[in-house]
Protein backbone atom coordinates (compact mmCIF):
# COMPACT_ATOMS: atom_id res chain seq x y z
CA UNK A 1 0.00 0.00 0.00
CA UNK A 2 1.26 3.46 -0.89
CA UNK A 3 1.26 6.61 1.42
CA UNK A 4 -1.36 9.06 1.14
CA UNK A 5 -1.09 11.25 -1.49
CA UNK A 6 -0.76 14.77 -1.69
CA UNK A 7 -1.70 16.85 -5.05
CA UNK A 8 -0.44 20.50 -5.48
CA UNK A 9 -1.08 22.46 -8.13
CA UNK A 10 2.56 23.80 -9.06
CA UNK A 11 2.81 27.51 -9.10
CA UNK A 12 6.18 29.31 -10.84
CA UNK A 13 8.27 28.50 -7.75
CA UNK A 14 7.85 24.89 -8.28
CA UNK A 15 9.60 24.63 -11.39
CA UNK A 16 12.86 22.82 -10.46
CA UNK A 17 9.90 20.34 -8.83
CA UNK A 18 8.38 20.07 -11.82
CA UNK A 19 11.59 19.82 -14.36
CA UNK A 20 12.70 16.95 -12.27
CA UNK A 21 9.65 14.70 -12.38
CA UNK A 22 8.13 15.65 -15.85
CA UNK A 23 11.67 14.70 -17.03
CA UNK A 24 12.12 11.25 -14.68
CA UNK A 25 8.57 10.20 -15.19
CA UNK A 26 8.14 10.50 -18.73
CA UNK A 27 11.99 9.17 -19.66
CA UNK A 28 11.40 5.80 -17.50
CA UNK A 29 8.02 5.65 -19.09
CA UNK A 30 8.94 6.35 -22.73
CA UNK A 31 12.65 6.56 -23.21
CA UNK A 32 12.43 3.52 -25.37
CA UNK A 33 9.69 5.04 -27.67
CA UNK A 34 12.94 7.12 -29.08
CA UNK A 35 15.63 6.16 -31.71
CA UNK A 36 19.11 7.73 -30.63
CA UNK A 37 19.37 11.42 -29.85
CA UNK A 38 15.89 11.84 -30.15
CA UNK A 39 14.85 11.62 -26.35
CA UNK A 40 16.90 14.43 -25.18
CA UNK A 41 15.58 16.42 -28.07
CA UNK A 42 12.02 16.13 -27.52
CA UNK A 43 12.51 16.22 -23.47
CA UNK A 44 14.55 19.81 -24.28
CA UNK A 45 11.56 21.02 -26.75
CA UNK A 46 8.78 19.96 -24.07
CA UNK A 47 10.47 19.54 -19.93
CA UNK A 48 12.72 22.23 -21.14
CA UNK A 49 13.15 24.72 -17.97
CA UNK A 50 12.25 27.53 -19.99
CA UNK A 51 9.14 25.93 -22.03
CA UNK A 52 8.02 25.12 -18.06
CA UNK A 53 8.54 28.40 -16.77
CA UNK A 54 6.41 29.58 -19.45
CA UNK A 55 3.75 27.28 -19.11
CA UNK A 56 3.70 27.97 -15.52
CA UNK A 57 2.95 31.34 -16.18
CA UNK A 58 0.23 30.70 -18.31
CA UNK A 59 -3.11 30.78 -16.78
CA UNK A 60 -4.70 28.42 -19.50
CA UNK A 61 -1.85 25.22 -18.10
CA UNK A 62 -1.90 23.49 -15.27
CA UNK A 63 0.47 21.40 -13.53
CA UNK A 64 -0.03 19.25 -10.77
CA UNK A 65 2.35 17.00 -9.20
CA UNK A 66 1.12 14.03 -6.67
CA UNK A 67 3.74 13.70 -3.70
CA UNK A 68 4.33 10.44 -1.68
CA UNK A 69 5.72 11.03 1.86
CA UNK A 70 6.80 14.71 -0.14
CA UNK A 71 8.82 12.77 -3.02
CA UNK A 72 7.39 13.88 -6.50
CA UNK A 73 5.98 10.42 -8.39
CA UNK A 74 3.66 11.95 -10.94
CA UNK A 75 2.54 15.38 -12.66
CA UNK A 76 -0.66 15.98 -14.68
CA UNK A 77 -0.53 18.66 -17.32
CA UNK A 78 -4.22 20.26 -18.23
CA UNK A 79 -4.64 22.73 -21.12
CA UNK A 80 -7.83 24.58 -20.32
CA UNK A 81 -8.18 26.21 -24.07
CA UNK A 82 -7.87 23.52 -26.33
CA UNK A 83 -10.22 21.26 -27.48
CA UNK A 84 -10.25 17.93 -30.43
CA UNK A 85 -10.08 19.83 -33.97
CA UNK A 86 -12.52 21.78 -36.04
CA UNK A 87 -14.31 22.59 -32.42
CA UNK A 88 -14.04 25.93 -29.85
CA UNK A 89 -11.17 25.74 -27.79
CA UNK A 90 -13.03 27.79 -25.22
CA UNK A 91 -15.36 24.60 -24.68
CA UNK A 92 -12.64 21.96 -24.06
CA UNK A 93 -10.25 20.74 -22.00
CA UNK A 94 -6.66 18.95 -22.67
CA UNK A 95 -5.37 16.07 -20.17
CA UNK A 96 -2.23 16.84 -22.16
CA UNK A 97 -0.20 14.46 -19.98
CA UNK A 98 -0.41 12.25 -17.42
CA UNK A 99 2.78 10.35 -16.22
CA UNK A 100 3.72 8.35 -12.77
CA UNK A 101 6.63 6.86 -11.87
CA UNK A 102 6.71 3.05 -12.77
CA UNK A 103 6.76 2.29 -8.54
CA UNK A 104 4.06 3.68 -8.01
CA UNK A 105 1.88 2.84 -11.44
CA UNK A 106 -1.29 0.58 -9.92
CA UNK A 107 -2.21 2.60 -6.63
CA UNK A 108 -4.85 5.19 -7.44
CA UNK A 109 -2.89 8.17 -8.30
CA UNK A 110 -3.81 8.46 -12.04
CA UNK A 111 -7.72 8.08 -10.80
CA UNK A 112 -6.98 10.82 -8.22
CA UNK A 113 -5.51 12.91 -11.03
CA UNK A 114 -8.54 12.33 -13.23
CA UNK A 115 -10.94 13.48 -10.38
CA UNK A 116 -9.38 16.47 -10.01
CA UNK A 117 -9.36 17.09 -13.55
CA UNK A 118 -13.10 16.45 -13.78
CA UNK A 119 -13.46 18.97 -10.85
CA UNK A 120 -11.34 21.43 -13.24
CA UNK A 121 -13.29 20.92 -15.92
CA UNK A 122 -16.44 21.30 -14.18
CA UNK A 123 -15.07 24.96 -12.43
CA UNK A 124 -14.54 25.86 -15.72
CA UNK A 125 -17.35 25.42 -17.99
CA UNK A 126 -15.66 22.74 -20.07
CA UNK A 127 -18.17 20.88 -22.35
CA UNK A 128 -15.31 17.85 -23.94
CA UNK A 129 -12.58 17.02 -22.10
CA UNK A 130 -9.74 14.77 -24.73
CA UNK A 131 -6.64 13.64 -24.84
CA UNK A 132 -4.32 11.77 -27.06
CA UNK A 133 -2.89 7.72 -25.97
CA UNK A 134 -0.34 5.68 -28.11
CA UNK A 135 -2.75 3.28 -29.49
CA UNK A 136 -0.07 0.49 -28.84
CA UNK A 137 -0.49 1.86 -24.82
CA UNK A 138 -3.80 -0.37 -24.04
CA UNK A 139 -3.04 0.19 -20.33
CA UNK A 140 -3.81 3.88 -20.53
CA UNK A 141 -6.92 3.68 -23.26
CA UNK A 142 -8.42 0.61 -20.92
CA UNK A 143 -7.78 3.07 -17.94
CA UNK A 144 -9.14 6.31 -20.25
CA UNK A 145 -12.09 3.70 -21.16
CA UNK A 146 -12.95 3.19 -17.87
CA UNK A 147 -13.01 6.98 -17.32
CA UNK A 148 -15.71 7.36 -19.76
CA UNK A 149 -13.58 8.30 -22.59
CA UNK A 150 -14.54 7.31 -26.34
CA UNK A 151 -12.06 7.05 -29.39
CA UNK A 152 -12.86 9.97 -31.20
CA UNK A 153 -10.29 10.03 -34.23
CA UNK A 154 -7.12 8.95 -35.24
CA UNK A 155 -2.92 10.91 -35.58
CA UNK A 156 0.21 10.27 -35.77
CA UNK A 157 3.42 11.70 -33.49
CA UNK A 158 5.02 14.58 -35.37
CA UNK A 159 8.17 14.72 -33.38
CA UNK A 160 11.64 13.29 -35.51
CA UNK A 161 13.23 10.29 -34.22
CA UNK A 162 10.00 8.78 -32.27
CA UNK A 163 9.81 5.32 -33.24
CA UNK A 164 8.20 4.67 -36.82
CA UNK A 165 5.91 1.81 -35.03
CA UNK A 166 4.75 3.80 -32.31
CA UNK A 167 3.62 7.06 -33.99
CA UNK A 168 0.03 5.63 -34.48
CA UNK A 169 -2.35 7.54 -31.58
CA UNK A 170 -5.89 7.57 -30.77
CA UNK A 171 -7.53 10.47 -29.67
CA UNK A 172 -10.21 9.89 -26.96
CA UNK A 173 -12.94 12.30 -25.95
CA UNK A 174 -15.60 12.54 -22.73
CA UNK A 175 -18.82 15.02 -23.10
CA UNK A 176 -18.63 16.22 -19.72
CA UNK A 177 -22.07 16.31 -19.50
CA UNK A 178 -21.63 12.28 -19.33
CA UNK A 179 -20.18 13.12 -15.64
CA UNK A 180 -21.86 12.80 -12.97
Amino acid sequence: MVAPVDIRLMLPEDLDTLYKISRDAYSLNFGHHWEEGGLEAYMNKVFGREVLALELAAPVIHYYVAFVSRQPVAFMKLNLHSNLPGADPEKGIELDKLYILPDYKGFGIGAQFLELAFRVAAATGKETFWLAVIDTNTAAMAFYEKAGFRRHSTMRVGYPKFREELKGMWRMEKKLSDTP
